[in-house]
């Protein structure tokens, strides 16, 4: 299965791993009461690590995943000054994590050699971030056993709220697990279950054209699981995608609508203005002709 050609995650995968950007983003996402951040979107993550607005969010967010990667449980936010003695910490108790990431020694050298880095660079720092809090972080240690003592299935998938949906694969079916990413978006990745491919996430749809695409091939299928997969994609995701996509094209009309009435007040003040143009210093029978 192939997803339709998507330029801005084609490009995104090119410069950094696609699995731990969505590992980072999931852990972001589910774990968003411990790691303090205002990221609710796949685009919003990528922005950050490109530092598409400068590098402050970047900042703002490895200090957030570093706290939480220390178990810090003041809400209080960290500043440059802690980050090389908290990443040594982090980095002595989690070098079996760190020696199969692109993480150079200089990273912990100070905040702004994280922040020099290349994009793939930053996504390998905040996936081992993001592994030492779920290894180490009494808070989401607690969520988890939350949701495993549960033991029930997800919801459906139009449930935004719903962190099962992050914490268990979507499906498992075969030798492959489909995960399920996002808020207002649905991102469906598929990982392969050998040794080879474990960890390893590939993007197969984003839009409801792709959603349907990839229904369609698992219909195709034989099996019954597949068929299942494909019907939840067609009843559940395609509908949800549709309805977001409409409320974002309604939002659109409401701001053109509201951009031209206020250009029209502009003109609508500008012209008036003009008319109503009154010299008060002037005395003679002149100044009255306005009025007349």
């Amino acid at each position: 299965m192939s997803p339709t050609a998507n330029s801005r995650t084609e490009v995104a995968n090119a410069s950094y791993s696609a699995a731990n950007f969505a590992s980072v983003f999931a852990v972001l996402s589910t774990f968003n009461s411990v790691i303090y951040t205002s990221i609710t979107e796949p685009e919003e993550l990528d922005d950050v690590v490109q530092c598409t607005e400068g590098p402050e969010k970047l900042r703002e967010l490895a200090l957030a995943v570093l706290a939480a990667a220390t178990g810090r449980k003041s809400k209080a936010p960290l500043s440059a000054v802690h980050w090389p003695k908290l990443c040594s910490e982090v980095a002595g108790c989690t070098v079996f994590i760190l020696k199969s990431l692109q993480v150079p020694e200089s990273v912990a050298d100070s905040l702004d050699a994280f922040v020099e880095q290349s994009p793939a660079v930053r996504v390998d720092v905040l996936y081992w971030l993001c592994e030492a809090a779920l290894m180490d972080n009494t808070a989401i240690k607690e969520m988890v056993d939350r949701e495993s003592n549960k033991m029930r299935k997800p919801t459906l998938a139009n449930t935004a709220n719903d962190s099962l949906m992050r914490l268990q694969p979507f499906a498992e079916i075969s030798k492959q697990r489909y995960w399920l990413f996002g808020n207002k978006t649905r991102q469906l990745y598929v990982e392969g279950l050998s040794q080879r491919a474990r960890g390893k996430l590939e993007l197969l749809a984003q839009t409801p054209e792709e959603f349907q695409g990839a229904a369609e091939e698992l219909n195709a299928q034989r099996n019954h699981a597949p068929k299942e997969l494909a019907e939840r994609l067609t009843e559940e995701i395609v509908p949800y995608l549709e309805t977001q996509i409409k409320k974002r094209e309604r939002v659109d009309r409401a701001l053109q609508r509201q951009a031209l009435a206020m250009a029209n007040v502009h003109i609508y003040e500008t012209r008036t203005r003009k008319r109503q143009r009154v010299n008060y210093t002037d005395d003679g029978p002149d100044a009255l002709d306005y009025y007349n």
